[in-house]
């Protein structure tokens, strides 16, 4: 396993994520695939490590956002159907081919470059995307989409496995737009069944159709964010799917040191202590993705009592107030636990609670985690893997 010297590292739970990929799959409709989105480093939770439990766990394809994250998972061994669910230019129509990475595919100029690729024993494989109304990527409905389907399926050497697009507000619970784009989305599959053409998979869902309206998922699930525990806002059934967030950020107290009143706590003293005050300094800052934003409502948890964090949060450092969490053994010392997102004791600080605070979606706080912060995997509370960015020359 990697080292990794600092204290400061998130902890993802593999047990957790089982949990969830199994609590999806028994809301869905039996013998759906289900898709593991592991884009943007696996939403903070690191890739390849959560990409190759996934696949443990009988996931059935992954999904990435671009060509190099596909490549990155492909040459550390993980031999599962991968789709680049975002633009694949014709540069890199030729290794994807080579490492068998499926595209999306909805340009003009790609499928021409694909057609144009050197005869090979393999073949480009390709899910056709449109768009029923995200605005993002994809044939309108409005376009001569028919033909490029048609030229797509009888262009040598290119597989059209699949046809999918994407659902702009299935996390709402107002359904009416969901269905209207399940509806458009329905002409472009029954056209390919009416045509009889060889498209084996069909697919709309992601995390939210799942939990809402899994009926409209298509033939595959595309599970992203809540498969790390997170739903995908306040506003879907929560009941139906109980979710256990797979990561904690955690860290320890690197210094301790009782201050006079009066005394200033870090950069432009936006915090000056009004009496004595035991302050503790946490090696973690924003360069880590624990936001500068947070300043002055940040909080962490030390033996599990909420403290607030003091000051200006610095680029690779913090601090907090102790004071309130000194119990029967004593002041906090050097070298005990913090945690700043997840559970300790009875208490816990939720990626949720982060959002709030941010004024943003649990989503970005994940994958704002800095990669040189070390991804500590356990299962049944044993390590079992570490990814450090910063090993190589560790030892």
């Amino acid at each position: 396993m990697e080292t990794y010297y600092r204290p400061t590292r998130a902890e993802i739970s593999f047990d957790a994520l089982r949990h969830n990929i199994n609590a999806f799959r028994r809301v869905m409709p039996a013998g759906v695939p289900i898709m593991a989105s592991v884009k943007a480093n696996a939403y903070g939770h690191g890739a390849v490590e959560i990409a190759r439990e996934a696949v443990r766990c009988g996931i059935n394809y992954l999904g990435v956002a671009f060509l190099d994250e596909a490549i990155q998972i492909r040459k550390s061994g993980i031999d599962a159907p991968i789709l680049v669910l975002g633009f694949v230019g014709p540069e890199g129509l030729p290794i994807a081919r080579e490492l068998g990475i499926t595209i999306a595919l909805f340009r003009e100029d790609v499928l021409e470059a694909a057609a144009a690729l050197p005869p090979s024993s393999k073949r480009l494989k390709t899910h056709i995307k449109v768009d029923t109304g995200m605005g993002r990527l994809g044939l309108l409905p409005e376009e001569d989409w028919e033909a490029f389907i048609e030229r797509a399926v009888h262009t040598p050497g290119v597989e059209v496995e699949g046809l999918f697009t994407h659902f702009a507000r299935a996390d709402e619970a107002d359904k009416s737009y969901t269905e209207l784009q399940y509806s458009r989305f329905n002409k472009f599959a029954d056209y390919v069944k009416m045509k009889e053409l060889p498209i084996s998979i069909i697919h709309a869902g992601n995390s939210a159709t799942g939990i809402d309206t899994p009926e409209w998922a298509g033939g595959m699930l595309r599970l992203g964010i809540s498969m790390y525990g997170l739903y995908p806002s306040v506003e879907v059934n929560k009941q139906r799917i109980e979710l256990e967030p797979i990561m904690s950020l955690k860290t320890e107290v690197v210094m301790v040191k009782d201050v006079p009143p009066g005394w200033g706590i870090s950069y432009g003293s936006r915090y000056v202590a009004s009496g004595n005050e035991r302050i503790g300094t946490l090696p973690i800052g924003y360069a880590d993705g624990f936001s500068r934003m947070l300043t002055g409502k940040a909080e962490a948890l030390v033996r599990g009592h909420k403290v607030p964090v003091r000051g200006a949060i610095c680029m690779d450092q913090c601090m907090i107030a102790l004071d309130s969490a000194a119990n029967a053994e004593g002041p906090v010392q050097s070298g005990e636990e913090v945690v700043l997102i997840g559970r300790q004791g009875d208490e816990c600080i939720t990626v949720d609670e982060v959002a709030a605070k941010l004024g943003t979606i649990n989503y970005e706080v994940t994958c704002m985690l800095a990669a040189r912060v070390p991804r500590v995997y356990t299962r049944e509370e044993k390590i079992v893997a570490v990814s450090n960015a910063l090993a190589i020359g560790l030892g």
